[in-house]
């Protein structure tokens, strides 16, 4: 993503380029505290490059389609994880609602 020639620029692009990996990473980890962070350091580090470009190169920019699509892919991996977070999570209410009566059943003896 070269947005201009100067190194300033070239230095906000690459910070721009990390963040996105950063915040990508977290996200996948499912590491909600470093994904927070991550997508603080994302937005500043867009604000920053939106800032340095020049009006007739915003208006060509694919900076806010990019920012888009990845704040949306994190948004769905996160309702994804929920979700799957949800699953697991009624899967051992389930378990122990059924090791629960069990252990209940093996202490009862009959005789007859």
């Amino acid at each position: 993503m070269a947005l201009l020639a100067t190194p300033a620029a070239n230095d906000l692009s690459r910070n721009l380029e990390r963040a996105s990996h950063e915040l990508r990473a977290a996200v996948i980890a499912a590491d909600h505290a470093r994904a927070e962070r991550a997508v603080s350091a994302y937005v500043e580090s867009v604000r920053q490059v939106w800032e340095s470009l020049p009006e007739q190169e915003r208006a060509a920019s694919q900076i806010p389609a990019r920012s888009r699509e990845l704040l949306a892919w994190a948004r769905e991996m996160a309702m994804i994880q929920r979700n799957m977070a949800a699953d697991q999570y009624a899967v051992l209410q389930k378990a122990r609602r059924y090791h629960g009566a069990a252990s209940l059943h093996s202490g009862v003896q009959v005789e007859g």
